[in-house]
């Protein structure tokens, strides 16, 4: 079964966004997922979930205002990468800066661009701010219930994760705004999408691209002949002489009769 190129790239970016909901939910309830003191032994996770402390409900709803804004953060980015698959395209072929060009002939396409980039980017901003706050009220109330070294490795590992994930999506809403470009955020090498789409390409622009096309396969054909023509023939075998030498000539015998 063939599976084309823009389907396969929307199989990856919602595995990749299943991916990063462990960063989201992790990272982002910090007072729930990072060990707490109770007395002589840890809080269970139950209870740091509905403790009703008044510190704790805080940093809680800290805790799910930040979670929020990353869920819109992410829509952005899922709406952004879900535009890129369908009008645009990655051809490896061609330059980097390709679109710069070609998307001045689609006004459209441009601005609707330009929208998703600057809403992604204003996401990103809250994001960051809101993970900011996230994170001071979350030490507070981790401090006041501070179970000791059993909470310093998952406070840390979870903190990097949403850090990675921010730093990733600011670099790449950056990067986007200041060159009027797509980046990709879920492909795992960095990729900037610099074509438009075959199937949202202007007619004559979809006939150069198949003359083109044409052509690069024509002379792919001359080639491969010029290779057959060029092949020397292998010699005819002529078979192997005798090892006894030249054959020996028939001997003639006349007759006479006397009469």
């Amino acid at each position: 079964m063939h599976v084309d190129a823009d389907t396969r790239q929307r199989f990856k970016s919602a595995l990749t966004l299943m991916a990063q909901l462990y960063r989201v939910v992790t990272g982002c309830f910090l007072t729930v997922f990072v060990p707490h003191a109770c007395g002589e032994s840890m809080c269970s996770f139950s209870h740091n979930l509905t403790s009703t402390d008044a510190m704790h409900q805080t940093a809680l709803m800290f805790n799910v205002l930040c979670f929020m804004c990353f869920l819109f953060l992410y829509f952005a980015e899922a709406s952004r990468e879900a535009f890129s698959i369908t009008f645009l395209d990655i051809e490896p072929s061609k330059p980097n800066d390709n679109l710069d060009e070609a998307i001045e002939r689609y006004p459209t396409l441009k601005s609707r661009m330009f929208e998703l980039n600057a809403r992604y980017s204003r996401a990103v901003s809250a994001c960051t701010a809101a993970h900011a706050a996230n994170l001071g009220v979350s030490l507070i109330d981790i401090w006041h219930s501070w179970p000791g070294s059993p909470a310093i490795a998952p406070l840390i590992s979870y903190t990097m994760l949403i850090n990675g994930k921010l730093l990733g999506a600011r670099t790449v809403a950056k990067e986007s705004l200041t060159s009027e470009r797509m980046y990709s955020a879920y492909l795992t090498t960095p990729k900037t999408y610099n074509a438009i789409d075959k199937d949202h390409r202007l007619p004559e622009e979809a006939d150069a691209d198949a003359d083109a096309e044409n052509k690069e396969a024509e002379e792919e054909n001359k080639e491969v002949d010029a290779e057959v023509v060029e092949t020397p023939e292998a010699p005819e075998e002529t078979p192997p002489s005798s090892p006894q030498g030249p054959a020996e000539q028939p001997i003639q015998v006349e007759l006479t009769t006397t009469g």
